[in-house]
């Protein structure tokens, strides 16, 4: 139970200021913590919801947005469909495929709820190319941040470890 805990706090604090702080649009760990979180914590549905507590606190200081739904659909999917198993090219084509499907469905939304974009193919198409900047920044910190996860698994289990030893002894005390 400690295990889960020490993930989610973990990655629910990195995750939501990596929102917060300044960086370059749409370079984020978001989508890779989705592909991540459930093999690291042995859960999936608890993995599932590591990512999206982490976006819900930093969308309660950034602000919310009309198409939030489909946002946080997307990062579940991708969550939904995670190896449970350290499998490096398994996680390197849910890396890139997970990116894709991020950048089809937000940016359809995109397209479908705000009026910037005609309601027709070549609005779509627009859409889709104006975005291609933003799926860059997306692609490279979605493989970027699952590469620096998967290796970091035996630090990350060394450490959740030890804080599980420090929280039972702490409430063996009590």
């Amino acid at each position: 139970m400690y295990n889960k805990f020490f993930y989610l706090l973990f990655f629910g604090v990195i995750l939501a200021l990596s929102r917060i702080i300044p960086h370059p649009p749409n370079f984020t760990p978001i989508l890779a913590s989705a592909i991540m979180a459930p093999m690291l914590i042995k859960d999936r549905w608890f993995g599932m919801a590591v990512p999206i507590v982490a976006m819900f606190i930093s969308d309660v200081i950034i602000g919310f947005y009309s198409y939030q739904f489909v946002i946080y659909s997307s990062i579940l999917a991708i969550a939904l469909i995670a190896p449970m198993r350290k499998n490096y090219v398994r996680l390197g084509i849910m890396a890139v495929g997970g990116s894709v499907w991020f950048f089809i469905t937000t940016n359809f939304a995109e397209w479908m709820i705000w009026d910037y974009y005609p309601k027709t193919i070549e609005g779509l198409i627009t859409c889709y190319t104006l975005a291609i900047p933003f799926f860059k920044n997306t692609l490279i910190s979605t493989c970027l941040f699952t590469g620096l996860l998967t290796f970091s698994i035996k630090y990350l289990e060394a450490v959740n470890k030890k804080t599980n030893h420090l929280i039972s002894n702490l409430l063996a005390r009590i």
